[in-house]
């Protein structure tokens, strides 16, 4: 179910102050579905019919949903329906289109509870928790919540803040490279800024992790050597530095969203960072093996070492599989570790935040700009850490991927 710091946990709806989007509906059919079937009116109505067709052994329809009943305020069960509790005690599953028609009913007799809701002030509650939110539409997924998908693809929260991401590095740096391709120096402080990025990238992290063109080739070849005035090249290099000017942009846009109010990090998402791991893992095996060959790359991993025939016998193999566990398990740290910093702001930021609710007592005017102090110098440090952590994961990428094209 949610996550608690509903900031970090990725979601099927955006987040505005209430007063900006107020709800008044006035009967249940104006809510959303996915709302409605949370309600334990509704969802008793859906339990009702699911089970007329497919009770519990030995039992009554009715018996079967005060069996449910008790079962959904168990924890971890909470809010539960009636399908997922029969399939949880194993009596079976109940097919879809039966969930799905009884769940369609319900909804529909939803407004039969409305002067019932009005008089419990349920609908009063319920414009005020739905106040601010707007849902992300589903054409192609059913939803349990607003943080859990019952079925189908769900286009969440953090999916679409990727997808603005992808579209804001694809729109100003094409336009920058139509610019650079006529062959016209950069002009303009924007675009200059831009470059800036691009050339570091370049300058800083690909060329010298992955190594100049004389350094394949271990000093044989002379035309790739830079002695005297012959310049160095960095083919390779060059040819790779797209995928990190991708990966830091990317990285630093994903992190830059998580400062802005009711967006959210989508890097603080192990999903997200196991992606970009999984991507330079899949980099690091097609560069390794285009450079020593499907075979070689593998072989490629065991350090070079002199040993007499014996000794290597039993020491190379436990090297070779120290070494391959290793290439697993670094890549698997560089998802965590940016995770982990990611996480690890966001929930400083919420604890300094978290005392404000302290000023509403008699310490306000102590506690108040603390509070405010403290939240601004942790939003700064995290606009650093938006920009440092791209760093350091593009740079840990080309050193594994410099690693794997190049002989132990």
């Amino acid at each position: 179910m949610a996550n608690p710091i509903l900031h970090i946990k990725d979601a099927y709806f955006f987040e505005v102050p209430k007063f900006l989007l107020p709800s008044n509906k006035t009967k249940p059919s104006e809510f959303p579905n996915v709302w409605l079937k949370l309600d334990p009116d509704v969802q008793r109505i859906e339990a009702l019919e699911m089970a007329n067709a497919h009770p519990v052994p030995k039992l009554s329809a009715e018996q079967s949903v005060q069996e449910w009943e008790s079962w959904s305020h168990q924890d971890g069960n909470h809010g539960a329906p009636y399908d997922v509790f029969f399939a949880a005690k194993e009596y079976g599953s109940i097919p879809q289109d039966v969930h799905m028609q009884a769940e369609k009913s319900a909804i529909a007799r939803a407004d039969e509870f409305t002067q019932q809701w009005q008089y419990d002030g349920r609908l009063e509650w319920y414009n005020h928790h739905i106040s601010g939110k707007i849902l992300i539409p589903q054409p192609f997924a059913e939803l349990r919540n607003l943080h859990e998908a019952e079925s189908g693809f769900a286009i969440s929260k953090f999916m679409v803040i990727e997808l603005a991401v992808a579209i804001i590095i694809f729109v100003l740096f094409s336009r920058l490279a139509k610019k650079i391709k006529t062959g016209e120096p950069v002009r303009g402080r924007f675009d200059n800024f831009l470059e800036t990025f691009l050339m570091f990238v370049r300058d800083e992290i690909s060329r010298p992790s992955i190594g100049s063109d004389a350094d394949f080739h271990h000093g044989h070849d002379d035309d790739d050597h830079h002695d005297g005035d012959a310049p160095l090249t960095y083919k390779k290099a060059d040819a790779l530095t797209p995928i990190f000017w991708t990966m830091f942009l990317f990285i630093t846009g994903c992190n830059l969203f998580g400062l802005v109010p009711w967006a959210g990090s989508p890097t603080a998402v192990f999903g997200v960072t196991f992606a970009l791991a999984l991507s330079v893992f899949l980099t690091s095996l097609i560069a390794g093996s285009i450079m020593h060959g499907p075979i070689g790359f593998w072989i490629a991993q065991l350090p070079s070492m002199e040993l007499s025939f014996s000794i290597g016998l039993v020491i190379k193999p436990m090297l070779w599989s120290i070494e391959i566990v290793g290439l697993f398990i670094k890549h698997g740290v560089l998802a965590v570790r940016l995770l982990a910093n990611m996480v690890a702001g966001h929930i400083v930021l919420l604890s300094i935040m978290g005392m404000a609710t302290l000023a509403a007592g008699n310490l306000f005017f102590l506690i108040a700009p603390i509070t405010i102090i403290g939240a601004v110098c942790i939003g700064l440090l995290e606009l650093f850490v938006a920009f440092l952590q791209a760093y350091v994961f593009t740079l840990l990428s080309a050193l594994f991927i410099g690693a794997a094209m190049h002989h132990h």
